[in-house]
């Protein structure tokens, strides 16, 4: 049988004495301790300094490898199908969350990608409110879940209630999509989950968030500050359609009061790829954080 630290939330086996994760010691902890005066941290074990620095050197390889691979031009050109894959994908799932029937693909004739989508069928929507009343029904005894699925409910009916708002989720959905991936896979690295070979698959998963992460800040950086670029840019792909930042400033000049501009919203899009990373390194220190969540999914698994 294990416990779980009344600090971290890490489990341990009922004779454990103190954390592995956090390094309090269970016989000496009360919860006024964690709320001191002078914050302080008790020091990490050595075991668990080790496993972070281990840890590290991991994202350091991947890093370093990102770096190499996206500075040679035809590397580059090479992985960012990656990107590219990350960023249709994203296009896809939000345009079946909005009620459109969306396909994904790579773009043979002007480069990248391109994800199809039809019109807005209320079927599908109700399909995903119906999902959403699911997943609240079986949770219902964990109010952790059933709160993250209410507030999702919300923001979800927010954007799919109106045209032009569902018009922007799948828009904004292909770049935020290629920096929350990122943030997924460098947790992963970092905290060494989800992998068959660890030893083999965690310096790839580093390399992959790495080079999408430089990749895409890469890019807003370039339009931020390289005009013809942003001229490029605005030309559309093929001259036809609009590009994805250029369609969300349009939607946001025309149905609110903000006019950002693509280089306002590039800013925006430039600013929330440090959220996914800080996102998961909270995690890798607080694992804590997700503990709940997570032991309502297994045992309902």
């Amino acid at each position: 049988m294990n416990i779980a630290c009344p600090r971290c939330g890490f489990e341990e086996p009922e004779s454990a004495t103190e954390c592995a994760r956090c390094g309090i010691v269970f016989g000496k902890w009360s919860p006024s301790l964690s709320r001191p005066l002078v914050p302080q941290m008790p020091a990490r074990p050595a075991a668990v300094r080790a496993r972070e620095k281990a840890d590290f050197k991991i994202l350091a390889y991947g890093l370093a490898a990102a770096i190499v691979v996206y500075a040679i031009p035809f590397t580059r050109f090479v992985f960012s199908a990656i990107v590219t894959l990350f960023h249709e994908f994203g296009h896809a799932v939000v345009g079946w969350l909005m009620g459109y029937p969306s396909l994904p693909a790579f773009d043979l004739v002007y480069g990248g990608g391109i994800t199809q989508h039809g019109q807005f069928h209320l079927s599908i929507a109700l399909a995903i409110a119906g999902g959403i009343g699911y997943l609240g029904w079986r949770f219902r005894d964990d109010r952790t879940i059933v709160v993250a699925l209410a507030v999702f409910f919300i923001v979800w009916l927010f954007f799919v209630s109106t045209e032009w708002r569902r018009d922007l989720a799948f828009s904004a959905a292909g770049h935020v999509s290629e920096f929350v991936i990122a943030g997924i896979f460098f947790y992963q690295a970092l905290a060494g989950v989800g992998w068959r070979s660890p030893e083999v698959e965690r310096p790839l998963g580093a390399f992959v968030a790495f080079f999408v992460q430089i990749n895409s800040m890469g890019f807003a950086w370039r339009l931020m500050h390289d005009l013809d670029f942003l001229e490029w840019y605005k030309q559309g792909k093929g001259g036809m359609l609009m590009n994805d930042l250029e369609s969300i400033a349009l939607d946001l000049h025309i149905h609110t009061p903000f006019n950002p501009g693509i280089i306002g919203v590039t800013r925006m899009l430039f600013f929330f790829g440090f959220v996914p990373i800080a996102v998961a390194l909270l995690l890798y220190f607080r694992p804590g954080i997700l503990d709940p969540i997570l032991r309502v999914f297994s045992s309902n698994a």
